[in-house]
């Protein structure tokens, strides 16, 4: 069942966004190891993966659905904390041209947003072919990537380096040129393969092999089992300055400022209750981390990490963002203490039997300083350092009222928090 609200890719809130679009039939892990290289060395906020509509480059071939493309595409870069999917393509009608998706895109992110395309070689070469090319040279940045035997232009002796330097004397293109990866991982190849009914291990994920032969897209095949949930996370040291940065680059600014608010104050409440400082400034600086995952990653993220998805949270996919931070915090950031974990998964909904740090967590996400005064927060301010029950009950209360007001179902956990807070009080 499809959320009947308006679910955000928080595409608005993107100051720093590397654009990979492509048909993705399927998407393998050669267009992955690009994007990680391209993430690693610049830095966006955000690698938005666009799979491509009805392609103006491909007409006469024979293409997977837009729908089933996008799906096996999400399944494939939810896991990575800085790729997101988009739907702006597949939504449109007629041919995809890049230029639409550039203008649409700016029209979107803030203003002075950086706006940049990831392509290969190939692609570069035939650049000047595609719709209002000028326009998408002088207005926006380019990426490119080496692609073997591409090493020259097709249509001229021109190196790829001296076509790039023609490029941005002639047109005052941007373009960056990408050192690697040099990965020979074909599509066509890949199709071919399940076709035939060949192993197509290390050349795509499993989770988008499996969705394939299950919907039978390439080939009558056995359908195969998988347990999404199998793997563990893997192992490493976490770093509170590392995560500090990693957060800092991809999320917004103004998201990124809210979790630094809710350290500095999880910090204080924490000396006040006699809290393990260290466990709340880890809980405060993660509560946030997938909170602006597109609606479409959260989605594909609960399937692949085993977490079960409610009416309530059906309905309201956004709320499942702080169950999905609990698990980014083990996985990506090597958290394995379960009473940050738990601080982190409850602190949107709260739940019964609540720890204090549980509710320093999740007073601090309301009362941070860059927070304005709206609604009750003053009167929680002043409440939370002698009644943190009643601040979260005033906290919770006017989260229901404002649900109900939007008209979406309220959690069984908020109601069953704000029972026992209320009983305790």
């Amino acid at each position: 069942m499809w959320s009947k609200y308006k679910e955000r890719d928080y595409l608005n809130k993107c100051h720093n966004l590397l654009i990979l679009g492509g048909t993705f039939d399927p998407i393998h892990m050669g267009h992955l190891a690009i994007a990680k290289a391209a993430y690693l060395q610049l830095k966006p906020q955000r690698v938005l993966f666009i799979p491509s509509g009805q392609s103006p480059h491909k007409r006469d071939k024979q293409i997977t659905g837009a729908s089933h493309r996008y799906n096996m595409t999400a399944f494939a870069v939810c896991e990575h904390p800085a790729f997101d999917i988009s739907r702006i393509e597949i939504n449109r009608q007629g041919p995809s041209y890049t230029i639409d998706t550039a203008r649409n895109l700016r029209k979107i992110c803030p203003a002075g947003a950086k706006i940049r395309f990831l392509i290969g070689d190939d692609a570069l070469q035939k650049i000047l072919s595609w719709k209002d090319a000028e326009e998408l040279l002088k207005d926006f940045e380019f990426v490119t990537v080496p692609r073997p035997g591409y090493e020259k232009c097709d249509a001229s002796d021109k190196s790829i380096s001296d076509f790039v330097d023609y490029l941005g004397t002639t047109y005052n293109a941007r373009i960056h040129r990408l050192s690697g990866p040099l990965l020979n991982i074909s599509s066509t190849d890949i199709r071919k393969r399940l076709t035939a009914g060949q192993t197509v291990h290390g050349l795509i994920p499993k989770p988008v092999e499996v969705y394939a032969k299950q919907h039978g897209l390439y080939a009558a095949a056995d359908v195969v089992a998988i347990d999404y949930t199998a793997d563990s996370p893997a192992s490493g040291k976490f770093c509170f300055e590392a995560a500090q940065e990693e957060l800092r680059i991809r999320l917004s600014p103004e998201r990124y400022a809210h979790s630094m608010g809710v350290i500095s104050t999880a910090e204080k409440l924490a000396a006040h209750y006699g809290q393990d400082a260290e466990k709340t400034r880890i809980a405060a600086l993660l509560h946030d981390c997938a909170k602006e995952y597109s609606a479409d990653k959260k989605r594909a993220l609960c399937q692949l990490w085993g977490i079960q998805l409610d009416e309530a949270l059906e309905s309201n996919i956004e709320v499942a963002h702080s169950l999905l931070g609990a698990e980014s915090a083990k996985r990506d950031f090597h958290i394995y203490d379960t009473s940050i974990q738990q601080a982190i998964r409850y602190h949107t909904t709260g739940y019964i039997g609540m720890t204090i740090l549980d509710k320093i967590i999740m007073l601090a996400d309301y009362i941070e300083p860059n927070r304005s005064n709206w609604g009750p927060i003053k009167e929680m301010r002043r409440l939370a350092l002698t009644d943190i029950n009643q601040a979260l009950i005033i906290r919770i209360e006017y989260n229901i009222s404002k649900e109900k007001q939007a008209g979406r179902p309220i959690h069984p956990w908020s109601l069953d928090t704000l029972k026992e807070l209320t009983y305790n009080s």
